[in-house]
C-alpha cells in the first residue's frame, strides 16, 4: 500500500448493505482523499490464535 499514510481497516459485515452503513459513517466523520475495498465472499479459516 504505497501512499503518504494508509490506515487498513478488516471488517466482518453481514452483506454490502452493512459495508456501505459503515462506509457512509467513516467518510461522513473522517475527511478522505481516496478510500479502496476488497471483499471475501466466504471465510476459508478463522483462527487468531498465532502458532508458535
Amino acid at each position: 500500500m504505497p501512499g503518504e499514510v494508509d490506515y487498513p481497516l478488516k471488517l466482518l459485515v453481514r452483506d454490502v448493505a452493512d459495508y456501505d452503513r459503515v462506509y457512509k459513517k467513516l467518510i461522513k466523520a473522517v475527511p478522505l482523499s481516496d478510500v479502496s475495498a476488497s471483499f471475501a465472499m466466504e471465510r476459508i479459516k478463522y483462527e487468531t490464535a498465532v502458532p508458535v
